[in-house]
């Protein structure tokens, strides 16, 4: 039988384990976010389209461009 400090510690090493995996995880929504801010950013100057097109298509280029960088991951 574990005494209470064992199991204190253990519950610490299984937390901190659980931090790291976490870390070392992609954000893949705040890659999609920061992409379609810097597409948009980049074609706001653009007087060809409207706002609304310009975020739709960053949006999308930032879809394609995560499905992309997925795939390369899984190989």
């Amino acid at each position: 039988m574990l005494t209470k400090i064992e199991m204190q510690a253990m519950e610490a090493v299984i937390g901190i384990h659980r931090e790291m995996r976490q870390a070392n995880e992609v954000n893949w929504e705040q890659c999609r976010y920061e992409i379609a801010k810097e597409y948009y950013c980049r074609r706001f100057d653009s007087n060809i389209t409207t706002f609304n097109e310009d975020a739709r298509r960053a949006v999308e280029c930032a879809d394609i461009l995560i499905s992309e960088l997925k795939n390369k991951k899984m190989q």
